[in-house]
């Protein structure tokens, strides 16, 4: 009768987690911050890549503007919404960062979908706007 000898079966589960684990370390290059290698390029907070700030805000009239109108003068923002109705819709600088220094456009619907209130908060060291 032959005998046939096995590893252990730690050392075969070893070598699957560390392949298992250089593959997602791998993936995780391409899904980086700055998205996948090569694609460069700045990224703006809102359609017009030319359109600043104070801009933005000036383009938003409070107790006027709606969503819909929101969404087609400066495009998709990240948005909260509260159980108490009212969303906030925030435009940040480089929305690919989300540090301090970053400057962001804050803009408060009421639960009718109508701006309540806009705020820019500049990137810290530069005074800031507020219009209610």
């Amino acid at each position: 009768m032959k005998t046939v000898i096995q590893p252990p079966p730690a050392s075969r589960t070893g070598t699957v987690t560390a392949a298992v684990l250089a593959s997602c370390l791998w993936l995780a290059g391409c899904a980086g911050p700055f998205g996948f290698p090569g694609a460069g390029g700045a990224v703006s907070a809102f359609r017009d890549p030319g359109l600043s700030m104070q801009a933005a805000s000036e383009a938003v009239v409070i107790g006027q503007s709606s969503k819909q109108d929101v969404m087609a003068a400066l495009g998709p923002g990240t948005v909260v919404r509260f159980d108490s109705g009212y969303e906030a819709w925030v435009y940040r600088k480089n929305p690919l960062r989300s540090e301090p220094a970053n400057a962001e456009l804050v803009i408060l619907f009421a639960p009718s979908g109508i701006v309540k209130k806009t705020r820019i908060r500049p990137a810290y060291g530069v005074s800031r706007s507020i219009r209610d």
